[in-house]
């Protein structure tokens, strides 16, 4: 793009050095009224016409193939994200309980920050950079991933470098760019206690503030091995007493305004089905969620 915008300097310089001839031309020829230097000066400017018409060819060939390289690159790019996204779906797809756990929380994400007030390309980025945001976790162990009980020093410090991992690996994604930061700094907390960088307060973007609450709330919701899941009113009020300590209240705050109107439109979608006495009554099997760490 530089190479671009470098020729349309010279296509503007050529023409004005050939405007200059032209207006010296024609006063020469006011002047001295000599044919050959009106003849030496109209080659001057037929030789400065020809440059700037051959530059102007050249700025659009290279325009159209920067153009070019561009939409390779775009398709390049939405390519990698389809594969990461199938290797998340493949991992939680090796446990019943992680099933779904990564399309939920981008549910849950974009839902916050459309309440939030975020505008439309952002949600919809958030939404996407959130199905994939937890890929770094693949570099570490299943065994302290599944372990039952408390993780050691160690273990915690392999964990802990999950947020910059997935940094890494999502970092050639140019059309995520503007979310990415979600991804790096969802395990803040507001008071500075989180990983992996210890940020606080307003040093945490919005977008990573709303994905720790969406992350948290579904790793509250499902069973995890070293624990079973909280009904949601209960993992609600646990976000709120981790407020503003641990997130922040207006992402809480908006988290509760979603859950409230899934919970009106279930309702009322319960109530406009007919019901018939004989029907059985559908089983409700808790879905439980492995990858993630609050």
């Amino acid at each position: 793009m530089k190479l671009v915008a470098g020729a349309g300097e010279i296509i503007r310089s050529v023409g004005i050095s050939a405007l200059a001839i032209a207006l010296a031309v024609y006063a020469m020829v006011l002047q001295e009224r000599n044919l050959a230097v009106a003849m030496l000066g109209g080659t001057v400017l037929l030789i400065a016409t020809s440059t700037m018409l051959q530059v102007s060819r050249a700025v659009r060939q290279l325009h159209r193939q920067h153009q070019t390289a561009r939409r390779a690159a775009m398709r390049a790019e939405r390519h990698y994200f389809k594969v990461l996204r199938r290797i998340v779906l493949a991992v939680e797809h090796r446990e019943p309980y992680t099933r779904g756990r990564s399309r939920r929380i981008a549910f849950l994400a974009r839902r916050i920050a459309e309440t939030m007030g975020l505008n439309r390309t952002q949600c919809r980025l958030l939404g996407l950079v959130a199905q994939i945001h937890d890929i770094g976790l693949l570099a570490v162990p299943d065994r302290i991933l599944n372990k039952p009980g408390r993780l050691g020093r160690e273990e915690f410090r392999s964990v802990r470098k999950h947020p910059e991992t997935s940094y890494r690996i999502l970092e050639p994604l140019t059309f995520l760019g503007e979310v990415l930061p979600a991804v790096r700094y969802h395990h803040e907390r507001m008071n500075g206690s989180g990983y992996p960088f210890g940020q606080q307060q307003d040093e945490i973007p919005l977008i990573a503030r709303i994905l720790a609450v969406a992350d948290a709330f579904d790793a509250m919701t499902h069973d995890r091995p070293h624990r079973p899941a909280l009904p949601p009113v209960e993992a609600l009020n646990e976000l709120r007493r981790c407020s503003p300590a641990g997130y922040d209240p207006e992402c809480v705050a908006a988290l509760e305004k979603v859950l409230n109107a899934r919970h009106l439109r279930a309702a009322h979608r319960a109530s406009t089905v007919p019901k018939h006495p004989d029907s059985p009554r559908p089983r409700q099997t808790p879905s439980t969620a492995r990858l993630a760490t609050s």
